[in-house]
C-alpha cells in the first residue's frame, strides 16, 4: 500500500494543471457570462468522461436559466450511501477571469480525478464541480449550487464521510509579511504566504487531522496550516465563503483547502487574477495532498 500511494502521488503532472487552469480561466460569471460558463462546464464534463467516469449533471435553476453541478462518481454501488467527495466551484467572480478563484481548484480536482480514476477503492468517491458559488446579485447570496446538492443528498439519505473543497489553491507570495491575518486573536498564521490553509469546523477536526497526516506524510514539501474554527466559522465570516459551509450546515464533515484568497492574493476578485500569477509547484503539491488522502482513506485495492 505505501508504495502504491507513492506511485499515485508521483503521477500528478504540473503541465496538466497548467493546461487545466488556462482552459477554465475566463469571464464565466453565472449571470453575466452564461454562455461561457456553459462552455467551461462542457470542458469539465468532457475531461471527466475521458478519465472513464460516469458523469451526471444536476440541474440548478436560477432566474429561469438552467445551471448545473457536474458529478463524477467512482465505485458506486446500488446500496451505497457512504461517500467521499472532492469538490470545487467552476464559476468566476463578476468581471474576473478567476484563475486562482477558482480555475485552480477545478484544475486540481480534474488532475486528482485523472490519477485516481483508473484505481479501485472500497469506498465511493465523487468529484463534483459546483456552479453558482459566487454572488450573482449585489445582495451576496452565494453557494447556490452546493446548497442544492447538499439538500438533495440529505433528502436521499446519502452520508459523506469526508468532503474536501478546493477553494483558491494556486497563489503564493514568498515575501515576508505577504500574509494577512484574520482579525481574531489566537489564529496561528505565518507571515509568509506560501502555505495551504486547511480549514475545518469543530466537528470536522478528525478529518482535518487525517488529511494533515496523509498530506504531510506523502507530500513532505507541502506546508500546511490547519485550523478548526469555532462556532461553525461565524466569528470569521471569510472561513465560510465557499462550498464547504453548505456541508457544515447539514452536519457533514468538510474541509476548505485554500491559499487564503483575499488574505494573500492582491488579484482576488479582480481582472488581474490570471494564469500567469499562479504558483504551479504549489498547485501540484495541493493536488498530491488530495491524491494521498483519498488513496489512504478510501481503501485502495491493489488487485
Amino acid at each position: 500500500m505505501p508504495l502504491r500511494i507513492q506511485e499515485l502521488v508521483a503521477e500528478v503532472r504540473k503541465d496538466r494543471l497548467q493546461g487545466n487552469v488556462r482552459a477554465i480561466e475566463g469571464l464565466r460569471h453565472g449571470t453575466q457570462n452564461y454562455a461561457t460558463l456553459e462552455e467551461k462546464a462542457e470542458f469539465v464534463v468532457d475531461e471527466l468522461h475521458s478519465f472513464g467516469f460516469e458523469v451526471e449533471s444536476q440541474s440548478v435553476i436560477y432566474k429561469n436559466r438552467n445551471y448545473r453541478n457536474i458529478i463524477a462518481t467512482l465505485g458506486r454501488s446500488e446500496f451505497d450511501t457512504d461517500r467521499f467527495l472532492v469538490g470545487a466551484h467552476y464559476d468566476s467572480p463578476r468581471g474576473s477571469p478567476g484563475a486562482d478563484d477558482n480555475a485552480s481548484g477545478v484544475a486540481a480536482l480534474l488532475e486528482a480525478a485523472r490519477v485516481l480514476g483508473g484505481q479501485r477503492f472500497t469506498k465511493t468517491i465523487q468529484f463534483v464541480a459546483f456552479t453558482l458559488e459566487e454572488p450573482q446579485t449585489w445582495n451576496h447570496s452565494i453557494l447556490r449550487g452546493s446548497r442544492l446538492f447538499v439538500r438533495e443528498a440529505r433528502r436521499s439519505g446519502i452520508r459523506y464521510n469526508s468532503v474536501l473543497i478546493l477553494e483558491c489553491v494556486g497563489y503564493t507570495d514568498k515575501k515576508e509579511r505577504s500574509q494577512l491575518i484574520p482579525s481574531l486573536v489566537g489564529i496561528p498564521v505565518p507571515k509568509t504566504g506560501d502555505f495551504l490553509g486547511v480549514i475545518a469546523n469543530r466537528s470536522s477536526k478528525p478529518l482535518m487531522e487525517a488529511f494533515h497526516k496523509s498530506a504531510t506524510t506523502w507530500v513532505p514539501e507541502v506546508r500546511l496550516v490547519s485550523y478548526a474554527v469555532p462556532l461553525h466559522g461565524y466569528l470569521i465570516p471569510q472561513s465560510r465563503f465557499s462550498d464547504h459551509s453548505s456541508f457544515w450546515n447539514h452536519g457533514y464533515p468538510a474541509l476548505m483547502l485554500t491559499d487564503t484568497a483575499m488574505f494573500r492574493n492582491p488579484n482576488y476578485h479582480t481582472c488581474h487574477d490570471t494564469h500567469d500569477t499562479l504558483d504551479y509547484d504549489f498547485l501540484s503539491c495541493v493536488t498530491k495532498g488530495v491524491v494521498a488522502y483519498i488513496g489512504t482513506a478510501c481503501g485502495l485495492l491493489t488487485a
